[in-house]
């Protein structure tokens, strides 16, 4: 598989629920947030990495790409391994079963998610669910009137 197929999974699968495509980013811009996903090349293999993320409008982002940043994987072993294994373009994987099955789990771990973040009070509520938030900014928090646990 190259590279443009795997950016033309995203394209079908962001269009339709409203995320325009610029360059390697497709973004929604709504009236509090902006929702974005990013595909990014490994500098050391043929893989990809398929990041996404929220960016809260009333603040400054500061030199950072999102506010709030995630990386399409999964907490359970053989799903990353295998979600790593579908971004390695050089596996030994059928275009076709890479497809079906990238498509399967961006269905569940990327857009899903996505869908139901629309607002800061959804934000809020999705960051209230978090184990930590090392990995979100103090200008965030102090925003967000959220506390590191």
């Amino acid at each position: 598989m190259e590279k443009k197929k795997l950016g033309d999974i995203l394209s079908g699968m962001l269009l339709p629920i409203g995320f325009k495509k610029k360059g390697n980013y497709w973004v929604i811009n709504g009236n509090e947030i902006t929702k974005m996903v990013n595909l990014q090349k490994s500098q050391y293999s043929n893989s990809f990495y398929i990041n996404y993320g929220y960016i809260i409008k009333a603040i400054s982002l500061d030199n950072q790409m999102m506010h709030v940043y995630n990386r399409v994987s999964s907490l359970d072993v053989n799903e990353r391994n295998l979600i790593k294994a579908l971004l390695d373009l050089d596996s030994d994987i059928s275009d076709e079963k890479r497809e079906t099955e990238l498509k399967q789990i961006l269905n569940s771990n990327l857009i899903s998610k996505m869908q139901l973040i629309n607002t800061e009070k959804d934000l809020l509520n999705e960051l209230k669910q978090r184990s930590q938030l090392n990995d979100i900014p103090s200008t965030v928090l102090e925003y967000l009137n959220l506390e590191r646990p």
